[in-house]
């Protein structure tokens, strides 16, 4: 057993913690009733590249965790890491690549720029969303252009997801965290006017003071005021003609460290720092009833994230327009999908209202075509390719033009009734785009800048045994003349060179009629030209994470009770050299334990109950994917990450109407 506050992994732990890659639902034997666990957990699944490792969580995970910020939302899943104690400046890693290699998408629309380096790039509110699917790694040809690391999906639910057999409802929730003395109180009103048309509204007002450690130090600049404001029209047309309006304002504001990922010190003050990101997105679906070679989905999008600095009057936003028009046809054993999307960003930066802001812009065109074949009864094939043209023009007036493809090949091989081994191989390709709005006003590009290209190779197995799964993956991420700037921290991009995460993943899954427990291990490591990557050198590009164990269990007390116990042991990292900084720092381990209790009582299926104790054993620590630790390098004694929050007691109620 491993102590709650271990820093190291043991070696029983690594051998018997397999990385579970298949989902509760196949994971369950014919004998399950499925009704006796009910909930949809978090699942990772190691399929045919295309498609390499893939988490899906739905609401019901989500609103188990209590979720506050990115990090609530992804805790649990082993391959994506939320790094930073404050909501706004958190950034996310998968398989410790960043942000800035990834495509994050909300309902369809890709939420791609840098508005400022020290905030993170997208900020969501979990209480809205429907589910979210991590894909890990180059792969998939529908993943967007420039998805050189992986894509990020997150859905809103729709009125019919509330709805169920009414015409009308509403949902109340209200929520108390005890770290913070924060609340969030939320009303979402639904309705089906006829058989055609339905709606929702949703408001959102959370309010957090500032978050203390679990030493009990209290964390200037982690407070905030934030609230949402969400309505969503479906149209169901027949025919199988579907269609969506969505619009979406997110707003944050508070009073923030100046480098608001940095922990305190003389060289960042409190500031008052204000976010905005609003959403618009219009949806097309046609499923031709009785035609399998017409499933038409489209959609048209524009979102917009604002960052200003009320003390210096200063501004930074990225408006990004785009769409994508696809078609999937299936016919003899093949699944093909196939289309085009387009995506137009622009960033301005300066001071607000001025006549001439900088001004940078880029745009991308894609078509793109995905083969899922079932060659045989036990053999299945997906293979692609996308061709992009990238286009962007700096504040200098240098242009960057770029074009290629990006091809994908997989399998997945039923070797046995038990055994399944599947791997592939992809590419990515991402041209110039624009850079960062707070760094527009000294930034200066390489005029040879080289587009990025991602080389992903994984293979993997899965065996069933009775209600376990073992399961063990390898990958070998390689971006090619990654970009980024000059380190550390410089205004000046260029190619720095070849950034690779590689590892494994090995687990174990049990899934029981009523207990459900997923035990994954995960060893990655990433590197520039044979540096490891630090987040304090390489932002946005990467980090650099101790091996990993990731434990979710649950457990059907009754049938409207269920407990569960969330856990992430991290082993520690020692004498990590950094160049920028001439230095070695270490990264220490940490464990950290979250525990939940969901009610819904028979008495009334209108009401429901959760507690949540995250970090229940009060650990002090610092998250690997956090600023690291210089302040015993001279001239560095400012740069350092906040710790994590303390132990957080979390309750909410929710009542249906």
């Amino acid at each position: 057993m491993i102590a709650p506050n271990a820093s190291r992994l043991s070696p029983l732990a690594l051998v018997i913690a397999l990385a579970p890659l298949a989902s509760a639902a196949q994971n369950a034997t014919p004998d399950a009733d499925p009704q006796q666990h009910n909930r949809t957990l978090i699942s990772e699944e190691l399929v045919v590249v295309g498609q390499p490792l893939d988490s899906l969580m739905d609401s019901d995970d989500i609103e188990r965790k209590q979720a506050n910020d990115l990090d609530d939302i992804f805790s649990g899943v082993s391959s994506v890491l939320v790094g930073g104690s404050v909501g706004a400046a958190q950034k996310i890693y998968v398989r410790n690549l960043g942000e800035d290699t990834l495509n994050i998408m909300v309902d369809g629309a890709t939420q791609s720029g840098v508005t400022y380096h020290h905030t993170g790039r997208i900020s969501v509110e979990p209480e809205l969303l429907k589910q979210v699917r991590v894909q890990v790694g180059a792969g998939d040809a529908t993943n967007g252009p420039g998805a050189l690391g992986g894509a990020i999906r997150f859905e809103t639910k729709d009125p019919e997801d509330l709805l169920g057999s009414d015409n009308f409802g509403a949902l109340l929730k209200t929520g108390y965290f005890s770290n913070t003395e924060g609340t969030k109180n939320s009303a979402t009103v639904y309705g089906r006017f006829n058989d055609t048309l339905s709606a929702m509204a949703s408001y959102v007002d959370a309010d957090q003071d500032n978050m203390e450690d679990a030493k009990g130090n209290e964390l200037p600049g982690t407070n905030s005021d934030q609230g949402l404001g969400f309505v969503k029209l479906v149209g169901d047309l027949g025919a199988g003609h579907r269609l969506s309006l969505s619009h979406e304002r997110l707003t944050e504001e508070g009073e923030k460290l100046t480098r608001p990922e940095w922990g305190e010190g003389p060289f960042n003050p409190l500031r008052e720092l204000e976010f905005e990101r609003e959403t618009s997105t219009l949806k097309y679906q046609w499923d031709a009833p009785g035609n399998k070679a017409l499933l038409v989905d489209a959609n048209v999008y524009a979102t917009e994230f604002n960052i200003y600095r009320p003390w210096d009057n200063y501004t930074s936003t990225v408006d990004t327009q785009g769409f994508t028009l696809g078609n999937t046809s299936k016919l003899a054993g093949h699944s093909v999908e196939y289309g085009v999307d387009y995506r137009d960003d622009e960033v301005t930066a300066g001071e607000a209202d001025a006549a001439n802001p900088f001004t940078e812009t880029s745009e991308v065109l894609g078509l793109f075509v995905q083969d899922r074949y079932q060659a045989t009864d036990r053999l299945l094939l997906s293979f692609g390719t996308r061709y992009d043209e990238f286009e962007a023009v700096d504040k200098e007036g240098n242009e960057f033009t770029e074009e290629g493809f990006s091809p994908n090949l997989g399998f997945s091989f039923e070797a046995t009734r038990r055994l399944t081994i599947s791997g592939g191989y992809a590419e990515a390709l991402r041209g110039v785009e624009t850079n960062d709005g707070f760094k527009l006003f000294g930034t200066t590009n390489d005029p040879d800048l080289k587009a990025e290209r991602a080389k992903n190779l994984e293979f993997g197995a899965d065996y069933e045994l009775g209600r376990f799964m073992f399961s063990a993956g390898v990958h070998d991420v390689t971006i090619e003349d990654a970009i980024g700037n000059a380190v550390p921290w410089s205004r000046h991009y260029e190619n720095l060179g070849d950034l690779e995460s590689e590892g494994y993943t090995l687990g174990l899954t049990y899934s029981g009629q009523r207990l459900f427990s997923k035990w994954t291990f995960l060893d990655t490591t990433a590197e520039i030209d044979g540096e490891q990557v630090t987040r304090y050198s390489y932002g946005y590009l990467g980090t650099s994470t101790g091996d990993t164990l990731s434990i979710d269990t649950s457990y059907q007390i009754t049938d409207g009770l269920d407990a569960g116990w969330i856990a992430t042991l991290v082993e520690g990292m020692d004498d990590i050299y950094v160049v920028a900084a001439d230095a070695t720092v270490d990264k220490p381990g940490y464990g950290v334990h979250d525990f939940y209790l969901h009610w819904e009582p028979r008495v009334s299926e209108n009401l429901s109950m959760t507690l949540t104790v995250k970090n229940a054993f009060n650990k002090q620590y610092l998250d690997h994917g956090s600023i690291e630790d210089f302040t015993h390098v001279p001239d560095y004694d400012g740069i350092v990450g906040y710790p994590a929050p303390g132990r957080d007691v979390r309750l909410s109620l929710a009542l249906r109407f």
